[in-house]
């Protein structure tokens, strides 16, 4: 990824590819399904990668599901939030598949809260 497309906000990969054990697989995909999170990332002990993506799926899909509830309260700029959960879903999902995938990959702001648990 060039300079010039990180500082464009774009989302990318952080490092190389984590290795995925099976008894992980589940968690991962628990670590984007909202408040499911909470499952892995009180649970999981000896993973700091599942741990990872906990942090950065709770984040993702409570912050963000907080946000779009605000501003759909919201007169006219409410329409917004109508395009917004549509995205979280999109991220979420991408979350789960390069999670999957081995790759720690970082949502810019989602990822900034998430480092600071």
């Amino acid at each position: 990824m060039t300079p010039q497309n990180q500082q464009q906000g774009q989302i990318q990969s952080v490092g190389g590819t984590d290795t995925v054990r099976d008894q992980d697989k589940i968690m991962l995909v628990l670590a984007y399904l909202g408040i499911f999170a909470l499952i892995p990332l009180l649970t999981v002990k000896d993973s700091d990668f599942v741990k990872w993506h906990a942090k950065q799926g709770l984040v993702l899909g409570l912050g963000g599901g907080i946000i779009a509830t605000i501003i759909g309260m919201i007169p006219f700029i409410g329409l917004v939030s109508c395009l917004l959960m549509p995205a979280i879903l999109v991220l979420c999902v991408m979350g789960i598949i390069k999670a999957m995938g081995g790759q720690r990959w970082r949502i810019p702001l989602v990822a900034d809260i998430a480092d600071k648990f």
